[in-house]
């Protein structure tokens, strides 16, 4: 049974930058997101300097991050087969719960002086848990809120949820942390996790079509399947992996660019993450305006080859105001790849398997510790200029291998 229309009031001026807002589900969707993403990116900011000011290691930040993500690869196949058969809404509010139940635990303990590293792990990863569940649901239920010719528009308005609270999160964190510690930004944090179950509670999602439903395990192995049955598909979720193992741990090293390269701090570190935000936020912009153009697959593949080369860059640059530019740029190029990727597959995979090919999707966050524990590794022996410069750089390189040996990604419309 195909899926009815959802209908809402005509596009005029302006508003098709954000078209698919008219539709009420969506929209407290939305800005659900956009609150809770925004605590957050406060929230990591606070993390990852309390780690750094307490151990001085970059190893301890990259296993930071690798207690924050490594649960997506075990639990986002889960996910996505549970998304794909149980009602999503539910599942979205009651990992949203566990998340704010775990925030409330974190702020707490940082609170009383008693967070100590093995205890904030243990926190973490099961936040990352609950995490690799909550993301299959959100991400597959957006093709259920809006009609299929305003998917691209609500895929680029999901991204720009991500990259617009990493402009305003870290910049406000680092402020925070500056004047009144950390421990107050994880109550932010817990706050704003509360808002977004309010905006699901209030949310409705129309009943998806009965489809024969096999056991977990063979819904699992039905989906591995599909992918298997779809080159361009398995292609684009591989695609998805090499930018979080190769790229994006550098942000796992910015507390040592901030204070032991550049040495600007906290408030700075704020303001260098909020640069590359600013950067994605102007990505989105331009995604949204322009998002419906051919030749998707080319500007995907030269997106990451851009992506590559300018963390290169910044991990080579000395002086902070050229950071910040190169990091604004850095954003800007990862948000027309990572679009382009996520639209892709949102207009490939029907509705019946969005779940599952979106938590394998998902898994690609959970390579970033694994990149960090590595990037950490080096960094620790050569430095974190020369770790970050390596993998921006091998990034490239596979690109372009990317590029030359599978033709047929260039010109996926």
């Amino acid at each position: 049974m195909a899926k009815p229309e959802i209908s809402a009031p005509p596009v005029q001026g302006a508003t098709r930058f954000v078209s698919s807002l008219r539709y009420r589900d969506w929209r407290y969707l939305w800005i659900g997101l956009m609150t809770s993403q925004t605590g957050e990116w406060m929230d990591n900011i606070a993390i990852n300097w309390l780690v750094y000011v307490q151990t001085g290691s970059p190893l301890a930040l990259g296993t930071t991050q690798l207690a924050r993500g490594l649960p997506n690869i075990f639990f986002s196949l889960v996910g996505g087969v549970i998304a794909d058969r149980v009602d999503r809404r539910t599942l979205m509010i009651w990992t949203q719960l566990g998340n704010l139940v775990c925030t409330i635990v974190l702020a707490g303990l940082a609170t009383a002086g008693s967070l100590d590293l093995p205890v904030l792990f243990v926190l973490l990863i099961v936040r990352g848990s609950v995490g690799a569940f909550f993301g299959p649901a959100r991400g597959s239920v957006i093709g259920d809120l809006v009609p299929r010719s305003e998917i691209p528009n609500a895929v680029v308005l999901h991204s720009a949820v991500f990259n617009s609270t990493r402009m305003v999160g870290p910049a406000i964190a680092g402020i925070l942390i500056a004047i009144i510690g950390s421990a107050f930004v994880l109550w932010i944090n817990a706050a704003s996790l509360a808002v977004c179950v309010l905006m699901l509670i209030l949310m409705r999602v129309p009943p998806r079509a009965a489809a024969a439903m096999l056991s977990a395990w063979g819904s699992f192995v039905e989906g591995i399947r599909y992918v298997r049955r779809q080159p361009v598909v398995l292609m684009l979720l591989l695609l998805g992996i090499g930018p979080f193992i190769l790229g994006q741990p550098y942000q796992s090293m910015m507390p040592v660019f901030a204070r032991d390269v550049l040495q600007v701090g906290p408030q700075g570190l704020g303001l260098l993450t909020t640069a590359a935000a600013t950067g994605s936020l102007v990505g989105a912009f331009v995604m949204t305006a322009f998002g419906d153009f051919s030749g998707k697959g080319r500007a995907m593949l030269l997106g990451l080859m851009a992506y590559g080369s300018l963390i290169a860059a910044f991990a080579l640059s000395p002086w902070p105001i050229v950071s910040g530019l190169v990091l604004f740029l850095v954003g800007c190029s990862f948000q027309i790849y990572a679009t382009t990727n996520s639209t892709l597959v949102q207009l490939i995979v029907p509705s019946e398997y969005r779940g599952r090919v979106l938590g394998i999707h998902q898994t690609d966050r959970g390579f970033i510790p694994l990149g960090s524990m590595l990037m950490g590794s080096i960094a620790q022996v050569a430095g974190a200029p020369f770790a970050v410069a390596l993998m921006g750089g091998s990034l490239v390189i596979a690109a372009l291998a990317v590029l030359a040996a599978v033709p047929r990604m260039r010109r996926l419309e």
